[in-house]
């Protein structure tokens, strides 16, 4: 009875993969695909990343102010959008001394030439007395790169009821 011990009875193996395998390679293929799937935005952008400087000034004691801003490596062909709002009271208007690609009322596009972009608005307010209103520029990409660092830039403006001038200002 020992041939019979050593005799295996199991079938023939069928060729090509058993559900086995294949279970396994599908289990640990999951946890690849979800480590892959977070790439960072900058990744995605094939034109790059451009650190924004965006400042207020307060100009004196008249009522204007300007934010400067400033857009180094700014590639060809990318499209950067700066958007002036105002909050508080009375308003404002602006002007620049760079010619936007296109301007809808107060938000502006820029492309870029694949140099640093540097423009300046001057913001003039338009306040009653003791009123005070707020300028906010803010920068976000639109396509071809990636904006970071600082965005956002304001010049705050008070018109002063005993001397009627505009000479209280913060700005950053």
């Amino acid at each position: 009875m020992d041939d019979l011990d050593d005799l295996d009875l199991r079938p023939d193996p069928k060729p090509g993969i058993d559900r086995r395998t294949l279970a396994k390679a599908a289990a640990w293929s999951v946890p690849a695909i979800l480590v892959a799937a977070p790439a960072p935005a900058y990744a995605a952008s094939p034109g790059g990343v451009s650190s924004a400087s965006v400042i207020g000034s307060c100009n004196g004691t008249g009522r204007t102010g300007t934010i400067q801003v400033v857009l180094p490596n700014l590639p060809l062909g990318s499209i950067v959008q700066i958007t002036l709002q105002h909050s508080g009271q009375g308003g404002f208007s602006a002007t620049t001394d760079f010619t936007p690609s296109s301007q809808t009322g107060s938000t502006y596009l820029i492309e870029g030439t694949g140099g640093t972009f540097s423009g300046t608005f001057t913001i003039t307010f338009n306040l009653g007395t003791n009123q005070q209103g707020t300028v906010t520029a803010t920068v976000a990409a639109v396509s071809g790169v990636v904006v970071e660092g600082d965005t956002t830039g304001f010049v705050t403006k008070r018109h002063d009821g005993n001397s009627g001038n505009y000479n209280q200002c913060s700005a950053g």
